[in-house]
């Protein structure tokens, strides 16, 4: 592997868990940048969002800059986000938590999250909903299961999936999928694939069955393990967008223009196929 201070360089090699042939993203025309700058941000097909009357949103923490570009691009789309772990009153020691950096760093990006807590509020109303519950395998322990989720909805609804789930995706994959004929693409960071890297080429091989992969980039605050980001995202749009079985994609990733790392201070993944 050859590094440098800015990139770090992902090539697989042979006997490696995680071959990067198989997640090489085909050619699509499409893609845009939706949500934060940096970390927050997916790399995504516009013609899908287009395409979905919903937004299932699975982890949120206290950045929804992806939802609210999401809408802006689709101001029609139903807004559902699922996390257990934030509230009003998250938002609000958040914005607390806030103030000191912006008096240290005076930066308009933490100034900016002083305010999250009124933006919480403003946002998450009307068909933007908050769903203060665990996306999971079963109803324990305020939690609901992809069923629960789907039936939220209209139905047939087309739907745009964002998941940041810190490894639970793992669990609630299969059930996602049982739902493709109503997805039209899906934007996913996986983790911990240097401990689970069975799981994840095995739920790519299943998700390749109906999706492409249309773009890739690693996450640079997860580190890397034999040769590939330990947390990945990976964006896939759903094979009815294409008339034909399209072509690798020539892009260098990270793509110019559209990708940024997750954190500035640390080198950006270079992927090469």
């Amino acid at each position: 592997m050859e590094s440098s201070s800015s990139t770090r360089t992902v090539k697989s090699e042979i006997g490696d868990p995680v071959q990067l042939a198989d997640l090489r993203p085909v050619a699509c025309n499409s893609l845009a940048r939706v949500g934060n700058a940096n970390d927050g941000g997916y790399v995504v097909p516009l013609d899908a969002l287009a395409a979905a009357n919903a937004l299932l949103s699975f982890g949120l923490s206290h950045d929804w800059s992806f939802e609210r570009d999401f809408k802006r691009h689709n101001p029609a789309a139903l807004i559902h986000c699922y996390d257990h772990t934030v509230s009003l009153r998250t938002a609000l020691e958040y914005s607390i938590g806030q103030l000191p950096r912006f008096i240290l760093q005076f930066k308009a990006s933490a100034f900016r999250k002083i305010f999250t807590w009124i933006d919480y509020l403003t946002f998450f109303r009307a068909d933007n909903i908050h769903f203060k519950q665990r996306v999971w395998r079963d109803r324990q322990e305020n939690s609901v299961t992809i069923e629960d989720v789907f039936a939220r909805l209209p139905a047939a609804c087309p739907v745009f999936v964002k998941m940041d789930i810190e490894g639970s995706e793992y669990r609630v994959l299969d059930d996602l999928l049982r739902h493709s004929q109503n997805i039209v693409a899906m934007a996913i960071e996986f983790h911990d694939v240097d401990i689970l890297s069975g799981p994840f080429n095995s739920f790519i091989e299943k998700i390749k069955r109906d999706f492409y992969i249309v773009h890739l980039h690693g996450n640079n605050m997860g580190g890397m393990a034999f040769h590939f980001p330990i947390a990945p995202e990976i964006t896939f749009l759903h094979k009815r967008f294409f008339n034909s079985v399209p072509p690798p994609s020539q892009l260098k990733y990270p793509v110019a223009g559209l990708d940024r790392p997750n954190y500035a201070g640390l080198p950006e993944f270079t992927f090469e196929f």
